[in-house]
């Protein structure tokens, strides 16, 4: 019996252990603990360390504001926070003066919050003289409700409304942090390595169903560094996206991947065919939910994002073949390629399913391909995270976005901006005039349906930049932003950025259209109200026979 697991069955949602993830009911008498450094709770131990100030943290339900609290009150105090209080508040003495701790605003009766924020308000107006300091984790709905409702709360209502707006306001009288800023990311990468550490698997060496085990299986898959490099990846697809999973959801979606919902007892008293429902529950199955029931994927977290994104659902003629043909295609690499991807572990009932693809090719064409079909989207996805690093092309074929990578590529290298925002552009100016336009024309055009062109705008003036870097958070940007001539800006989020590539490569306009058509309209009706037609001069887009596509055309007036 393997402790670890155990530890991992907490945070399954059907488990009787499953409230013990809450940091309410942590014990320091608890086997295991979660110790993922994050750079949040670094900063927070630095302020009250070195220039203390009030703090503001807000964020969804499994944010981890309650444990930021508990780790704040233990640094600080020195001593382990056996139980919170009722009352979901404390007062501690620190070297810099009095902090007070408020765990969730949300739990607090309307007169104590009026009461708390009220005197927030004094000590910040105060400039904090009298040292008394708050730390207060809080919902943003019910926050900014409560300020907007209490008219003497004005100047804290603006003070908190600048924060959301912009994280720079802070200053070192009142300083916001918004948990929902966080790159998702950078938390699953550090709890896959946390949780794969070998320490934490001793146990099974010595178990006699070793073997057997697909729970063993997935912690040997993703020990290595390529398999949690590419499981990571699909968390950044969502940052790219601009989908926010809290730390709680990733620790449910990653004790998932990791067991699939199974303990040890239910591995050790398993028959052949428990075993062989239980080889279904393989990480990468695992990953993207394939084996929950249906509307499992909403207790499960993260699971109903990754559903969308499943490698398995996609057929790439070239992978397809490679499947269930590479161990005949004759090439001595591609048949070893084929022969370790398709091993005799217990994921593949021990060389069964190779079995199954043998028997595939050797029918004829009558015969029923059901069980093939069935078994595809698990090789898919096998691919997806164990293919060889030298199949790295073909194998971004099955994310379904399609210029995903260009897209990372464009947030960390300035000459990827440089040569992407010509693409940009041109696919802007497809977007607007829902034709296809000559690529010699290399300016940004202010253009509307009927084809008149209200401004242009050189290369030069349409400025392509990425997010800053911050210091308080664990934060990696994940979306660029497009602005003309010092004004209209144009937030490019991985779906912007996937349907601009694709109008400027001449693709349709349907797809991606209902995401971004909203987005892409308003900021073309702000460049055509911040722009000025010539009076003397009409530009527009006309037909050029002789090459098919619209060009500039002036006319004299």
């Amino acid at each position: 019996m393997n402790s670890f697991v155990q530890y991992l069955d907490q945070f399954n949602v059907l488990s009787p252990n499953h409230a013990k993830i809450y940091d309410e009911y942590t014990s320091s008498a608890d086997a295991y603990r979660l110790s993922i450094q994050t750079r949040i709770e670094q900063f927070l131990l630095s302020i009250f360390k070195d220039a203390p100030r009030s703090i503001i943290m807000t964020g969804n339900a499994g944010d981890g504001k309650t444990r930021l609290c508990r780790t704040v009150y233990e640094s600080l105090t020195g001593q382990p926070l056996q139980q919170w209080p009722e009352s979901g508040m404390m007062e501690i003495s620190f070297n810099q003066g009095t902090l007070i701790i408020v765990k969730d605003l949300s739990e607090l009766t309307e007169a104590v919050i009026y009461e708390n924020l009220t005197q927030l308000q004094n000590e910040i107006r105060g400039d904090h003289a009298r040292n008394i300091y708050y730390l207060i984790a809080a919902n943003e709905g019910k926050l900014t409700k409560f300020l907007s409702q209490n008219s003497s709360l004005q100047d804290l209502s603006g003070l908190v409304k600048d924060r959301f707006m912009d994280h720079t306001k802070n200053d070192q009288n009142l300083y916001l942090v918004n948990l929902q800023d966080v790159t998702s990311s950078i938390y699953a990468a550090r709890i896959m390595e946390e949780w794969n550490r070998e320490e934490n698997w001793a146990d099974c060496d010595t178990c006699r169903k070793s073997a057997n085990c697909v729970i063993r299986l997935n912690h040997r898959r993703m020990s290595q560094e390529s398999v949690r490099e590419r499981l990571a990846e699909q968390y950044r697809l969502l940052d790219c996206l601009g989908v926010h999973v809290t730390m709680r959801e990733i620790l449910i979606h990653m004790s998932y991947v990791l067991t699939g919902g199974l303990t040890c007892d239910q591995v050790l008293n398993a028959d052949y065919k428990a075993i062989e429902k239980q080889a279904k529950r393989v990480y990468y199955n695992n990953f993207y939910g394939a084996e929950l029931p249906d509307g499992g994927s909403i207790e499960q977290g993260a699971v109903q994002y990754f559903r969308e994104l499943d490698p398995g659902r996609l057929s790439v003629s070239s992978i397809d073949d490679y499947l269930l043909n590479g161990d005949i295609s004759g090439e001595g690499e591609i048949v070893d390629k084929h022969a370790r991807l398709f091993d005799e572990e217990i994921d593949l009932l021990f060389g069964y399913y190779r079995k199954q693809i043998e028997m595939y090719r050797s029918q004829d064409a009558n015969r029923d391909s059901g069980k093939i079909v069935e078994l595809m989207p698990g090789f898919r996805r096998k691919y997806f995270f164990e293919s060889d690093e030298g199949d790295v092309g073909n194998r971004r074929k099955l994310v379904p976005y399609l210029h995903f990578h260009t897209f990372t590529e464009s947030l960390i290298n300035r000459q990827k901006q440089s040569a992407i925002r010509k693409e940009l552009i041109h696919g802007l100016n497809h977007a607007f005039s829902k034709k296809l336009i000559d690529r010699a024309e290399s300016q940004l055009f202010a253009v509307n349906e009927n084809l008149l062109i209200h401004e242009s705008f050189s290369t030069s003036q349409t400025v392509l930049n990425v997010e800053p870097e911050r210091s308080d958070i664990d934060y990696k940007p994940s979306k660029l932003f497009i602005t003309v001539n010092h004004g209209p800006k144009l937030e490019v989020k991985l779906p912007v950025f996937e349907y601009l590539l694709r109008l400027a490569s001449g693709g349709l306009y349907v797809t991606l259209k209902q995401e971004v058509d909203i987005l892409l309209g308003t900021f073309r009706n702000d460049l055509i109200n911040r722009s000025e037609l010539d009076e003397f001069m009409l530009q527009v887009l006309a037909m050029d026979s002789n090459k098919g596509v619209y060009k500039r055309h002036d006319i004299n007036i």
